[in-house]
């Protein structure tokens, strides 16, 4: 009976770590909730087996945006090399964050790479696990240097839509929380030095205003 019950919880944590419920708007790219931020910069879930799809788009370079639970960072590395794909990896956790800090490091160096990536005409792809909250946040932060929308659009038009915390509303409470617990707060802290007309760096990672938050998508 333990075992069923555990087997019973565990079941719709499980579902979603797997895959992402939203659909892929990239013509070409079934990947779940791939979606182009702007020319040659997209966002989405883990390629898992269809790295070869991103090969095809001309997808240049490659974001792994997360911290590894197995050996799928290893797998994914060993075939984008086989794709001539390069990689970056950014071991950027979901929750259980010990140093903000160095959270926020890892948050302006993916900025950075893809920035780099534009100004080289390389498109490039990022991405975590089922693209929502990490690549939301990366996203959202994108979108604020990038098309210097607000916060709140960035929120509001996409974070939230495309599956970030309780944005997707099939995601366990115990997930949401734990992301509202730090994700949220990391986010608000960057997008305000963001809307300050600050051009982000490590530097700005120093002394970071990391606060609390009630912001919630639902």
């Amino acid at each position: 009976m333990k075992i069923f019950i555990l087997t019973l919880f565990a079941f719709p944590l499980l579902s979603w770590a797997i895959s992402s419920p939203y659909s892929s708007t990239v013509k070409g790219i079934t990947i779940g909730n791939a979606h182009e931020l702007s020319a040659g910069v997209l966002r989405g879930s883990e390629p898992t087996k269809e790295i070869q799809q991103l090969s095809d788009y001309g997808i240049k370079e490659v974001i792994i945006f997360k911290n590894p639970t197995k050996t799928e960072v290893d797998a994914e590395l060993a075939e984008l090399k086989n794709f001539k794909i390069k990689a970056h990896h950014i071991a950027f956790k979901w929750k259980d964050i010990e140093n903000m800090q160095e959270a926020c490091e890892q948050v302006v160096s993916a900025l950075q790479i893809i920035k780099k990536a534009q100004r080289a005409g390389s498109p490039i792809y990022f991405h975590c696990t089922v693209g929502e909250d990490r690549t939301g946040l990366l996203a959202g932060l994108f979108r604020m240097t990038h098309d210097r929308i607000s916060t709140e659009q960035a929120w509001s038009q996409e974070m939230c839509p495309r599956g970030y915390a309780d944005g997707n509303k099939n995601k366990p409470r115990m997930v949401t929380s734990a992301i509202h617990k730090q994700l949220t707060p990391l986010f608000l802290a960057l997008a305000e030095k963001i809307e300050s007309s600050e051009e982000l760096s490590k530097s700005s990672c120093l002394n970071l205003n990391v606060k609390p938050s009630k912001k919630r998508c639902q």
